[in-house]
């Protein structure tokens, strides 16, 4: 199948984590939203609902590492009675492969070979930022915890701040799409990240002006008007269940 940007649908297929977290999938949907990229989502509860979700994945071939997010696109063409139906579907796995991917098909790329490559740069070197930051959120004790932010957080702020400084091609991003002025996939990558940072405790706003470039970065990105508006809606809907949940 040959996705298309304009016979395209996708769906953003992931886990409806707790606390308004993005993880892999934040990256993806911030991207999404980011470059005014068309989709709906699917989300899957954390339980056996994903559990079944992940099996079926992998024993239907469509991605044999079970993992999220994943994007769904289906091609939608006319039949002979002129309605829509759809034909045929691609299941796209790998965040940043994926995001990497859909900028080229919907033209959202920087238009410059060396403008991608610092995308991709930060996105891989990223990798084993996030991978620490799961395993101390999720599987930390409280003691590997306080070490984790003492020591190991400010190694990796202080590298990527370093990486922002010697390779980003924007006067706040790494690069930036000219068909949407906003920024790509390494951004997204590290925007996400350090939300998910703020959110589960490891760093706060004030901490994070230390690093100015990666400050300057999270602050414009977060003021993105489809990401802001994101947020501003999960912030409610969090909101709203917490207040249900006390009224109870």
């Amino acid at each position: 199948m040959i996705i298309t940007a304009a016979a395209s649908k996708l769906v953003f297929t992931y886990l409806n984590l707790p606390l308004g977290l993005g993880g892999r999938g934040g990256v993806q949907r911030f991207f999404l939203l980011s470059q005014d990229i068309p989709f709906s989502e699917q989300l899957f509860p954390v339980g056996d609902a994903w559990a079944a979700e992940k099996e079926r994945l992998k024993t239907s071939g469509e991605n044999p590492s079970g993992t999220v997010p994943i994007v769904v696109a289906t091609r939608t063409m006319g039949n002979n009675h002129g309605d829509d139906h759809h034909d045929d579907r691609q299941v796209l796995p790998q965040h940043i492969a994926t995001a990497r991917y859909l900028a080229s098909v919907f033209d959202r790329n920087s238009g410059d070979a060396y403008k991608d490559y610092v995308q991709d740069l930060v996105a891989d070197e990223y990798q084993g930022f996030r991978d620490k930051w799961v395993a101390v959120s999720f599987s930390g004790t409280d003691e590997e915890k306080a070490k984790y932010r003492q020591d190991e957080l400010p190694k990796q702020l202080v590298k990527f701040d370093a990486l922002y400084q010697q390779f980003k091609t924007h006067d706040t991003f790494l690069s930036v799409s000219p068909k949407t002025k906003n920024p790509l996939w390494g951004d997204a990558a590290m925007f996400g990240l350090l939300r998910d940072h703020i959110l589960t405790g490891h760093l706060t706003l004030d901490e994070l002006k230390a690093y100015d470039h990666l400050s300057t970065m999270y602050q414009a990105y977060e003021k993105i008007p489809a990401v802001a508006n994101w947020i501003d809606n999960k912030e409610k809907e969090l909101a709203a269940q917490s207040a249900a949940t006390n009224a109870n």
